[in-house]
C-alpha cells in the first residue's frame, strides 16, 4: 500500500472530502495532503532498502468550530496507519473564516 493510500485510509472514516494537493470543492470541511520530502534509508550494498516519506495532512474547517476533539482523532487515525506520531501546527489561512490544521509525520516504505 502506498503512502497516499494509507493517508486515505486514515482520513476517509471522517466522511469529509480529501485530495492530494489542493481541494477546490464546496464543502466546509476537507483534507488535503502532500509530500514534504522523501529519502533513501537502510542502505545495503550502497542501495537504499527503504524510502522514508515525510508528509503533511491538512484539515480545514470553519474557524468558529471547536477543533480540539477532531484534531486528536485525526492525529490518532494517522498514527494507527503506521505513521510516526504527527506533529501538529495551526496555520493561518488567507480566508479568516477557515481554520487550517497541519499534521506532519513520516512513514517508511520498502523499495
Amino acid at each position: 500500500m502506498t503512502t497516499f493510500e494509507k493517508i486515505i485510509q486514515a482520513v476517509a472514516p471522517f466522511g469529509y472530502p480529501y485530495s492530494p494537493g489542493v481541494y477546490s470543492g464546496p464543502e466546509k470541511h476537507w483534507f488535503a495532503y502532500n509530500y514534504v520530502d522523501d529519502y533513501g534509508d537502510n542502505y545495503a550494498d550502497d542501495e537504499p532498502q527503504s524510502v522514508v516519506n515525510r508528509v503533511q495532512v491538512h484539515f480545514f474547517l470553519p474557524a468558529e468550530e471547536d477543533y480540539t476533539v477532531i484534531k486528536n482523532q485525526i492525529r490518532d487515525s494517522i498514527f494507527r496507519q503506521g505513521f510516526t506520531f504527527p506533529e501538529i501546527t495551526m496555520l493561518d489561512d488567507p480566508d479568516p473564516k477557515l481554520r487550517h490544521i497541519a499534521f506532519e509525520c513520516e512513514i517508511e516504505e520498502e523499495v
